[in-house]
């Protein structure tokens, strides 16, 4: 008899223990892997691609009843590495999703990620193929990508008298990009194009390639320098010599806003052909300004073009997973398919059957503002947002993108 009283006891204890677990399993965070570069002369970059998810996790609250929790890891913008710590990311973190990654991760994981399994949103990858012929399911990019960076600048020189009839000149270090602006310039016909140089990515004096522009007459500079600290040291050295009261400078993808404050002034002789976020976009667009109130309260700065992007990828990313109601991987992508969300750079969704967002890119020249907004002195003023319908106006299957 005795025997028999005691089977509702340990049925009730084993009903506490279950109940005890799946509160605990409730109570646990999600956790999202963020892979950037947090050392070197680019710690910029990763520094404002952090910041801009902190921010969008801090906006979008707990997901489904639960913390979201960010694990980082340093990439160095290393191919080799980048590939370790997603593994480590994905195994032994148990990360939901990776957000961060720029061109040289994203192209490492591209490799692996059906191994990996998890949704990479990539928010600072220039290269088209990622999401071109290169695609994968796992895959997400949410800035415009090259291709779509030389719509950009076909159409900012239609628009823009001086530029049409300027001579034309590409300088800018010697690499893939580079090489893909200066032939995108060379392509309209109706251009004088003079002349490119193109340095060595170790380069810091630009003298020999500035007289190279000057003594071919240019009037209109496609400045394909890496941004950063080359970026800076050859606007100074072009202010210096006198070649930006002689040609206008023109940068592809725009300049990231630290880079902004450190120039100053030198800013104001740059024009940007498609940057890829710009945060005066909040006169027009509620979402921007949303995050630029937090950006600046959590951050004491401006939220720069990498932040505003990276904080975009989040909230695509947060916005997918509440839709899906799930963290599993295939639910969080099919979500990730078909979500449309307001976001610091509009309104943005995926290109149907595609991996790349249909964002726009933001064409204008910097200026110096008065008074000063979010502690920033100068800053792109936002003259066309250029939408998607028209640099991406092929379908994904046409640009290549089938993925799996």
């Amino acid at each position: 008899m005795g025997a028999f009283r005691s089977v509702p006891l340990v049925l009730l204890t084993l009903l506490a223990s279950a109940f005890s677990i799946t509160r605990a399993s409730a109570q646990e965070s999600i956790k999202i892997g963020v892979l950037t570069i947090r050392s070197g002369p680019a710690t910029p970059v990763g520094d404002d691609i952090l910041a801009g998810i902190e921010t969008a996790t801090k906006m979008s609250g707990p997901l489904l009843g639960r913390s979201v929790e960010l694990i980082v890891e340093e990439s160095q913008w290393n191919a080799q590495l980048a590939v370790t710590k997603a593994t480590k990311l994905v195994q032994q973190n148990g990360v939901a999703a990776i957000l961060g990654t720029s061109t040289v991760e994203t192209l490492a994981l591209l490799p692996i990620a059906d191994r990996l399994g998890v949704p990479i949103v990539t928010s600072n990858s220039g290269n088209a193929a990622l999401t071109r012929e290169n695609c994968n399911k796992w895959v997400f990019r949410t800035n415009g990508e090259d291709l779509m960076s030389a719509e950009a600048l076909r159409f900012l020189i239609s628009q823009n008298p001086k530029l049409a009839s300027a001579k034309w000149f590409t300088l800018g270090h010697d690499y893939p990009f580079s090489r893909l602006v200066a032939g995108t310039v060379k392509s309209l016909k109706e251009l004088t194009y003079v002349g490119d140089a193109f340095a060595p990515m170790d380069t810091t004096d630009w003298s020999p390639y500035i007289a190279r522009a000057r003594a071919a007459g240019a009037t209109a500079i496609m400045v394909s320098v890496t941004l950063g600290t080359p970026m800076l040291q050859f606007l100074q050295q072009a202010t210096d010599f006198g070649l930006t009261k002689e040609a206008q400078l023109v940068a592809p993808i725009g300049l990231p806003d630290w880079l902004v404050a450190k120039l100053g002034p030198l800013s104001t002789s740059v024009i940007s052909a498609g940057s890829w976020a710009a945060w005066r976009y909040e006169d027009t667009e509620p979402a921007t300004k949303e995050f630029n109130e937090v950006f600046f309260k959590m951050h004491g700065r401006v939220a720069g073009m990498q932040a505003i992007q990276a904080g975009s990828a989040a909230r695509m990313l947060y916005s997918a997973i509440a839709k899906a109601g799930s963290t599993e991987p295939e639910q969080i992508v099919h979500a990730l398919e078909t979500i449309e969300v307001p976001t610091p750079v509009g309104l943005l969704k995926f290109q149907e059957g595609g991996r790349q967002a249909m964002v726009p890119l933001f064409l204008g020249p910097y200026e110096a503002l008065n008074p000063r907004r979010y502690g920033a002195e100068y800053a792109q003023r936002v003259e066309i947002a250029f939408p998607a319908s028209k640099s991406l106006t092929k379908t994904a299957a046409e640009n290549g993108c089938k993925p799996k």
